[in-house]
């Protein structure tokens, strides 16, 4: 994983030392120095709280719709309120146990704030028929996925025509231990907010069904799915 701005990174910290504090302040922060590394506007990148890490700092999940790298995360030490390092890809060190944590519905942590709940670490997907609807196409379904091992949730289907939607997002309730709510903070196709249900089977070895439904880039989506 490579340092996107070590200088930036030191000016930052030194410069503004108080716009951190605060677990908003830090999606803000993160966003604006993102924004000024990728020279985008702000408004290109969407950034939301993540896990603590196991040294008890905070992380933020950015990504952006513009510039050359598409996603990374901030990490802050939430003893100072000091940026500690910017980089681009997925996070993927460990995490603190038992430090659950706030998630904004928005950049800049506006609107409610749904505790996150514990998903079981799994990585599947499964073979079946559905719909989606949205991007002004309508697409059979014939596969759906969902990977709840990393730093975020990724819910995603896929189907004729070679087509793929990834939603990003973290799981904010769970009806026993199978099925499981998402809010939909991005997707690899633009902006995105909504939810999306996903079952998994009593072994939760493959995926039972994934219900979507919301707004990429303005614009309404719904998709089911279910196994065969």
């Amino acid at each position: 994983m490579k340092l996107i701005s070590l200088g930036l990174m030191i000016s930052t910290a030194i410069l503004l030392p108080g716009l951190a504090f605060g677990q908003y302040g830090y999606v803000r922060e993160c966003t604006e120095i993102v924004a000024n590394q990728l020279n985008v506007s702000p408004l290109d990148v969407s950034a939301e709280l993540g896990p603590y890490s196991s040294r008890r700092n905070r992380i933020v999940n950015w990504q952006s719709r513009r510039g050359r790298d598409r996603n990374g995360y901030c990490e802050f030490n939430t003893a100072t309120g000091e940026l500690v390092r910017t980089e681009s890809g997925q996070y993927t060190g460990a995490v603190a146990n038992g430090r659950g944590f706030r998630n904004p519905s928005s950049p800049y942590g506006r609107g409610n704030r749904e505790t996150v709940v514990n998903a079981p670490r799994v990585k599947v997907d499964t073979g079946g028929r559905g719909d989606f609807n949205g991007l002004g196409q309508s697409v059979r379904i014939t596969r759906g996925w969902v990977d709840t091992e990393g730093p975020q949730t990724v819910v995603a289907l896929s189907g004729e025509h070679h087509f793929k939607i990834d939603f990003y997002g973290r799981i904010t309730q769970q009806d026993g231990k199978r099925e499981f709510t998402m809010e939909i903070s991005n997707s690899n196709r633009g902006n995105a907010r909504g939810t999306a249900t996903f079952r998994l089977n009593p072994d939760r070895n493959e995926v039972q069904s994934i219900s979507m439904n919301g707004r990429v880039n303005g614009r309404h989506f719904n998709g089911d799915f279910k196994r065969h």
